[in-house]
């Protein structure tokens, strides 16, 4: 398997439970360990060939099992050394709607423990995950391989002789992000904390230059099939098929569906009463209302995103007087844990409050964010960005649109919701299918080709570099 890990899936598997995620990470590692294995067996027989399903095969296991089990050692170890029980926590931060690790300070926060000793013991915890997954793919795994290799190749050329063992060189590995929650949470910190050590453990470990080339372009080239080539593929067909190149994933369709059937109650209604149901109209909220507003950041300043915008739920209860406007501001401020002990709402979902209709249902929302995140959008100890939560609520709105636009007659009712709902089904199911064959055929075949292509074109040979001796070859043509 090559340098991942496992958040290269995220945007592949919008959302499934956790068995039914693995089902196509496997799928894909599969069939790259066996398309790589295969490549390598045309161009180098068995050593090569052996040398990439034992790289491919133990990385993916590392991966799928390793790096979990890697994890829940570290929160055991953490949670000894804070001498709390459950002492997982979060230290992302949106600094003003979800602040996880202030919660857990506050709450509970161990004895004798200052907020920065804390910080540092995660920090340290992610860290040496990380250290450790890169030097077992990038630097244990090599020299396994290579030990195995130069053995075997000894005893084929002396049978009778006895081989000793191979010592193992040591090395260093490059400095890595540090920033932890960037590392455990994000797939671009996760990204550079372990591909760079593990591509860059292979390439130190290579056993000549045309190797550590190939390493280069294999690990390298891999990245964007392994991140993002499914979810560019998908958008790409779904802009060709709706115009849009976001598509509802099938779990929110399927839940949608259900609160727009409930909300039919079997009868139909006209297209334009539907969509004002459902969708709302515009509103504007109360004059003088004073939000806090997060920092942005420098790239979201060059991009002008608009800011985070929050207000406590104590405050908005001043200025709000209608009595159901103010129930759903309450339950819209249960969407998110207590900040510090206190409500809080975003500018967003006061708004939605007012706008009361089907899609800002809270009770909706609720059932949405929980099955889309795993409840782990109301736990005050995790942190889960607001921005793709209320992305979705965009897409479930687009595909509200959808069902408008798919009536013949100018009506909606159980059955356009379900023909619909079917039609979003196909097309994710035909979508996901298309990424994931792109995505494979790129690793498994077309990669392994190219770096073979180079090293045949740079040097003349068409061998496994990790044992043809270049320096001899081209010293015996001269």
């Amino acid at each position: 398997m090559n340098p991942v890990t496992s958040g290269r899936f995220s945007t592949a598997i919008t959302k499934m439970t956790k068995a039914d995620a693995l089902a196509p990470i496997v799928a894909l590692e599969g069939t790259v360990t066996l398309g790589r294995t295969y490549q390598a067996y045309k161009r180098g027989k068995w050593d090569e060939a052996r040398e990439r399903f034992i790289e491919e095969s133990l990385g993916a296991l590392v991966w799928l099992t390793g790096v979990g089990a890697m994890n829940k050692l570290g929160d055991k170890v953490i949670a000894k050394i804070l001498k709390k029980p459950n002492a997982n926590f979060d230290v992302g931060t949106d600094k003003i709607l979800r602040t996880p690790f202030e919660n857990f300070m506050k709450k509970a926060a161990p004895k004798g423990f200052t907020p920065k000793q804390v910080a540092l013991i995660k920090g340290a915890k992610v860290l040496t995950s990380v250290i450790i997954t890169n030097l077992f793919i990038g630097f244990v795994v090599p020299k396994v391989n290579q030990a195995l290799t130069n053995k075997l190749r000894h005893e084929r050329k002396h049978p009778h002789e006895q081989k000793g063992q191979v010592a193992f060189k040591g090395g260093a590995i490059s400095a890595i992000n540090t920033f932890t929650n960037a590392i455990e949470n994000t797939n671009t910190g996760k990204l550079l904390s372990s591909d760079a050590g593990i591509a860059g453990g292979r390439m130190y470990n290579a056993r000549s230059k045309e190797e550590r080339r190939e390493v280069a372009i294999r690990d390298i080239g891999s990245i964007y099939f392994y991140m993002w080539a499914q979810g560019h593929v998908r958008n790409l067909l779904n802009l060709a098929e709706s115009g849009k190149a976001t598509r509802l994933n099938p779990s929110t369709a399927e839940i949608l569906d259900k609160h727009l059937a409930e909300f039919l109650n079997n009868k139909e209604m006209s297209v334009d009463k539907f969509r004002k149901a459902v969708l709302g109209e515009k509103v504007t909220l109360p004059a003088g209302i004073k939000f806090e507003t997060a920092e942005q950041s420098a790239f979201a300043k060059l991009t002008n995103k608009a800011p985070l915008e929050v207000i406590k739920l104590s405050e908005a209860k001043n200025f709000i007087t209608n009595k159901e406007v103010l129930e759903r501001a309450v339950e819209m401020s249960k969407l998110q844990p207590e900040r510090l002990g206190e409500a809080v709402l975003t500018k967003q979902q006061l708004i939605d409050a007012y706008n009361k209709c089907e899609i800002n249902n809270p009770k909706l929302l609720d059932k949405v964010f929980t099955e889309h995140t795993g409840g782990a959008n109301k736990e005050e100890f995790k942190f889960i960005s607001n921005k793709p939560l209320y992305k979705l609520k965009g897409e479930m709105e687009s595909y509200v649109d959808t069902i408008c636009k798919a009536s013949k007659n100018g009506k909606v009712d159980k059955k356009l919701l379900d023909t619909v709902q079917k039609k979003n089904l196909m097309y994710n199911g035909i979508n996901f299918m298309v990424g994931f064959g792109v995505a494979a055929a790129f690793l498994s075949t077309i990669i392994p080709k190219i770096q073979y292509y180079v090293t045949r074109k740079a040097t003349g040979v068409d061998a496994f570099p990790g044992v043809y001796d270049f320096e001899h070859h081209h010293e015996r043509e001269a």
